[in-house]
């Protein structure tokens, strides 16, 4: 029934986001934890200073001072990492700094699979939702390196169109030959497919290309409350 369709497309988002969460949710993890693992360093320095049979009083307090930073820095970067799991908003933010932040979460496991990041976006002055560029974009990031069958390079460009702005992530070979990095991924869910994509694309009002070396990204302000669907090629 057409009026079954839109529901349809909400539960099929809805099943993508969970994917995409389950994707996250080590990088997440692993992130929250770097953030925690000064704050115990920080402490045990100070225990052995309080502990010294003649304490350095000043130096005590400039450590306090800043396990105390390191406690806010550590909050706020939990806090901002939950934001993933659960949004809160879907504000505007800059295209750049949206890329360098699912860039630098997913980091760790990328280069361990042997692939180098590369944001060319760095100069782009657009602003999108935020809601957009961590589901759409970052599913498709993930999505084509599972596809990727050698080491390459993640180039992401941005461009404004006429009405609104075009992402693309292109896989470049990087001329590695160490295959096996390939084979590490963190196994805790499956490798993310087009059609999941293609889901949450659907609901927040990107047009997708795809193809096997590169994904491109179409959002218009003006067209995101009535999404279409453009036919891979």
């Amino acid at each position: 029934m057409p009026s079954e369709i839109p529901h349809l497309k909400e539960r099929l988002a809805e099943a993508a986001r969970y994917a995409l969460m389950r994707r996250l949710l080590p990088a997440i993890r692993h992130n929250i934890a770097g953030s925690l693992q000064p704050i115990g360093m920080m402490s045990a320095m100070l225990e052995r200073r309080i502990q010294s049979l003649t304490p350095d009083l000043v130096q005590v307090a400039k450590n306090t001072q800043a396990l105390t930073a390191l406690s806010r820095e550590a909050a706020a970067t939990a806090k901002n990492l939950m934001t993933w799991l659960a949004p809160v908003d879907n504000e505007l933010i800059p295209v750049n700094s949206a890329v360098d932040e699912s860039f630098s979460l997913m980091a760790t496991e990328l280069s361990f699979r042997g692939f180098t990041l590369d944001n060319q976006a760095v100069d782009s002055l657009a602003r999108l939702p935020k809601g957009m560029l961590r589901s759409v974009f970052t599913a498709s990031l993930i999505a084509l390196t599972d596809m990727a069958d050698q080491p390459s390079a993640v180039v992401v460009t941005a461009h404004d169109e006429a009405n609104g702005i075009r992402l693309k992530i292109t896989v470049e070979p990087s001329g590695s030959d160490d295959l096996a990095t390939l084979a590490i991924r963190i196994p805790t869910y499956r490798a993310l497919l087009w059609d999941d994509v293609q889901a949450l694309a659907d609901v927040e009002g990107v047009q997708l290309e795809m193809a096997a070396d590169g994904v491109l990204l179409d959002y218009c302000p003006a067209k995101a409350e009535k999404p279409t669907f453009l036919t891979v090629r």
